[in-house]
């Protein structure tokens, strides 16, 4: 192989690894919004079913700010989002199961990108090794080649 060639060889590895840095980086803010909506998923579920038990009850409902307004249960249903701003109204035992539904496709979601992430930094780890090595034999091929 010829120094241009190996010259050209470590440049590739150096953007792809590179590139995988990139990758790496953008699934793991992926990762941290997934972990946040399930977190988000969480806080609504626990409300649900405390809501679900209460009847006639006087409640504060945070309307953000530090500001609640009070509210009085009546009935036992709820809006939930359907998606680009539109909501339907269900009971509150069907919102329940919606949310569960919903965090178990997060938690999916959080799996397979956690998988994603470990075979990423694993592939950069072993080329970002290959790379080291390949660099240091061609400094010493350099650094033995004499002058005419």
């Amino acid at each position: 192989m010829s120094e241009s060639d190996k010259e050209r060889n470590i440049e590739k590895g150096i953007a792809t690894l590179e590139a995988l840095k990139v990758n790496i980086e953008n699934i793991q803010k992926q990762l941290a919004t997934v972990e946040l909506s399930i977190q988000e998923h969480n806080r609504a579920l626990e409300t649900m079913e405390y809501y679900k038990d209460m009847d006639n009850d006087d409640i504060l409902v945070p309307v953000g700010a530090g500001v609640f307004i009070g509210a009085k249960i009546s009935g036992k249903k709820a809006l939930i989002s359907i998606g680009n701003d539109l909501f339907t109204e269900l009971p509150i035992e069907k919102i329940i199961e919606k949310l569960k539904n919903r965090k178990k496709e997060l938690e999916d979601l959080q799996k397979k990108l956690t998988e994603d992430l470990y075979k990423l930094q694993e592939n950069y780890t072993l080329l970002s090794a290959q790379v080291e090595e390949d660099y240091r034999k061609y400094l010493e091929e350099r650094g033995n080649v004499q002058a005419p």
